[in-house]
């Protein structure tokens, strides 16, 4: 097989986490998987440092690169397993066929929390969270957990004449997602862990749809309750402490892509793309949740779709708790 010489690839935005990895496991890091658009390397521990090329979806791991929109990783010459060696500027494979220089990137960071001042009003949030729902509906693949959402308008005298005949993967998911959230809810760590093991690893993709959902769900969880439930600090406790326990069950039961990806979320870590969706859903106008929903909805073939599926069900949760709370009915 012909490969493409890659000796001058350059790092666009390297995710702020990048550096500490690449030096505490600059003997252990090996390349694991090689995909069209994304190069996972394995840091030697329960991590990955991953290549992507698209810098809305940078994470506190990832390393973005430019220049190559439309060639595949798997035209360079790097195989699962390559040994990688970090040279303080670069990376390289050991055999000398793959070298990624650092010297004109900039660093990512996590974006700030919001300030009090910032947060938009109950009702504000809530027409937010609408036209995130009403974007998701224009997800074009239905493989994933879209339909979750779809089908809460076939619920009624109808029901009968225009539900699917054949259950599809979302339909299958439904009630573990129902009860997950009735866990969430009151509490209930037994129920959230029964709930989210039935599901993850269910659905299409190299992070199946479910991972995603959870991801999505727990990371707005763990980053906008710090805004939304700025005066209960033991509601913001659970909410981590639940999110440990979804990610340590996550390695027993999903793929390691996945398990990671709900590890980063699960300590209020997360793409770009993801959390940018969040803090403009608390703090923006429509206008600027309807892009960063598209921005997010447009990555992959159903896990932008179901990340912010997996927001909605998490911000909707904490502000139907603030009406709740206010009505005096949530204990």
């Amino acid at each position: 097989m012909e490969h493409t010489d890659f000796n001058q690839i350059e790092a666009e935005l390297i995710g702020y986490k990048v550096f500490e990895l690449l030096k505490s496991n600059s003997n252990t890091l090996k390349s694991h998987s090689v995909f069209d658009h994304a190069i996972y390397m394995h840091d030697g521990e329960d991590g990955f440092i991953k290549i992507i090329k698209d810098k809305e979806f940078v994470s506190p791991s990832s390393i973005v690169i430019s220049g190559m929109d439309n060639i595949s990783f798997k035209s360079i010459d790097m195989q699962d397993g390559t040994q990688i060696e970090f040279l303080k500027d670069k990376i390289t494979s050991k055999e000398g066929g793959f070298s990624l220089h650092f010297g004109n990137a900039l660093t990512w960071q996590l974006p700030q929390l919001p300030q009090e001042t910032e947060i938009r009003s109950l009702e504000e949030i809530n027409l937010n969270l609408r036209i995130l729902k009403d974007i998701i509906y224009t997800s074009p693949s239905r493989e994933g957990l879209v339909p979750l959402l779809e089908n809460v308008d076939k619920f009624g005298p109808l029901e009968v004449f225009v539900k699917d005949q054949k259950p599809g993967m979302s339909e299958k998911a439904r009630p573990y997602i129902d009860s997950l959230m009735w866990g969430i809810f009151s509490g209930d760590i037994e129920t959230i862990k029964s709930s989210a093991g039935s599901i993850l690893g269910l659905g299409p993709g190299l992070t199946p749809s479910c991972d995603d959902f959870i991801a999505g769900l727990i990371l707005s969880l763990n980053t906008a309750s710090t805004s939304l439930c700025k005066n209960e600090p033991e509601a913001v406790e659970f909410f981590a402490k639940m999110s440990e326990e979804i990610s340590i069950l996550a390695k027993e039961k999903t793929t390691i892509y996945s398990s990671w990806f709900i590890s980063e979320s699960a300590i209020g870590e997360g793409p770009k793309a993801a959390l940018d969706l969040i803090f403009s859903i608390i703090t923006k106008n429509p206008e600027e949740v309807a892009k960063k929903s598209k921005e997010l909805i447009s990555v992959g073939a159903t896990s932008g779709a179901d990340i912010a599926i997996g927001i909605y069900y998490g911000i909707r949760f904490l502000s139907s708790r603030i009406e709740l709370k206010d009505l005096d009915e949530f204990e």
